[in-house]
């Protein structure tokens, strides 16, 4: 499968991935333009874009334009529609940071929906972690376990090492953790865990 990186308008760097479709959120095509990338397509309502903008947008490129007044939010579309397209994994960048409840509506996405997606910000990381092992390397500051439902968990190399730990939903003492190796090893004994790793103070 090609990875698709998606992208709203609050991206404010985009990783260039090799092989990957570059998909363009509302104004967040825009911003790939402006990166010098490739444009794919782009979905939303486009609210945001003035008249003659879009006009010269639609010159560009192919635009899947949705009603303003509708159920789901453009990053919720625009995902849809990449699985729908064979897409994985899928990389929405600009995720964060924005409207708190846009921010919580998209890792509820990853959560719930998307196990292959990762919200991509240029200090920031945030993916799920399924039963299995899993190689972390330290070019993050700090990294934090969220248990999406109860997990076992246990943590080789960081500054905080867990062997078997029992991880339920409500638990928070997994936050702010450090690797300490050049790598650290996550084994995810049970269960499903969100892992956010991030350089912000």
């Amino acid at each position: 499968m090609r990875p698709a990186v998606l992208v709203t308008p609050l991206a404010q760097k985009i990783p260039k991935i090799e092989n990957a479709d570059y998909i363009g959120i509302d104004a967040g095509c825009l911003r790939i333009l402006e990166a010098g990338l490739k444009l794919s397509y782009g979905i939303g309502d486009f609210d945001s874009m003035d008249r003659d903008t879009l006009a010269s947008l639609k010159k560009q490129t192919s635009l899947q334009i949705h009603p303003v007044k509708k159920d789901e939010t453009d990053s919720e579309l625009a995902l849809s529609i990449a699985r729908q397209g064979g897409f994985s994994p899928l990389i929405l960048v600009g995720a964060l940071g924005g409207r708190i409840d846009h921010s919580l509506a998209n890792i509820r996405l990853l959560m719930y929906r998307y196990d292959d997606l990762i919200l991509w910000e240029e200090d920031q990381r945030v993916f799920v972690l399924l039963e299995g092992e899993h190689v972390l390397s330290n070019e993050f500051k700090h990294v934090s376990f969220l248990a999406i439902e109860d997990s076992i968990l246990s943590l080789e190399g960081f500054l905080y090492p867990l062997s078997h730990a029992a991880l339920h939903v409500q638990d928070i003492y997994t936050t702010s953790n450090t690797i300490q190796e050049k790598q650290g090893i996550v084994t995810v004994k049970k269960g499903k865990l969100l892992c956010i790793l991030t350089n912000r103070t």
